[in-house]
């Protein structure tokens, strides 16, 4: 009888302590992306860009791909730069965004007459604003695909205009790794 007991208890061990080798493990991974406006003098105003991302430009977080077991989105940013063309210029339009199998956006930011000089001229990344089910949704496109597909549509004012878009996503992945 008490060797079953000290037999079940050693089986009880063996099992949990087999279980304790895995651990979470958080990666946090900055992903950048540039979208490049360019209009002549009498081009067409419309923009209409669509370029993806990845999460697994993070070498170790690569490397444990298959074990992600979640995303948390950290924040979304934008910078506007290397502004030329008429100081009145507004943007006005979207940033979609979609897993990277998507062909439409399920998620979008509004760009509301943004002065393209004064976003320029500001020195700081402009924070993109989501609810919780905005979120979500961008967190299970990482799941889904380890990445993103982003759609900038809209169109500017005037031209001649030139400028970048830099968007950039800060996101973390848990995955199951060993101790």
């Amino acid at each position: 009888m008490k060797f079953n007991t000290l037999l079940s208890g050693l089986l009880c061990i063996a099992l949990f302590s087999g279980c304790d080798k895995m651990n979470d493990k958080r990666f946090s991974t900055t992903i950048p992306l540039v979208f490049e406006i360019d209009k002549a003098e009498g081009a067409e105003l419309v923009v209409d860009l669509e370029d993806d991302l990845t999460a697994l430009i993070n070498e170790e977080l690569n490397s444990v791909k298959g074990s992600i077991k979640s995303y948390e989105l950290v924040s979304v940013k934008y910078k506007i730069w290397e502004f030329w063309g008429v100081e009145e210029t507004t943007f006005s339009g979207s940033l979609g965004i979609g897993n990277k199998t998507s062909t439409v956006p399920g998620v979008e930011y509004t760009f509301s007459e943004v002065s393209i000089k004064a976003g320029n001229d500001n020195p700081n990344q402009v924070t993109m604003n989501f609810n919780s089910q905005s979120i979500d949704r961008i967190q299970q496109y990482f799941l889904d695909t380890n990445g993103l597909r982003l759609y900038l549509n809209g169109s500017t004012s005037h031209a001649p205009i030139h400028f970048k878009l830099a968007v950039e996503v800060n996101v973390d992945a848990i995955a199951e790794v060993e101790r």
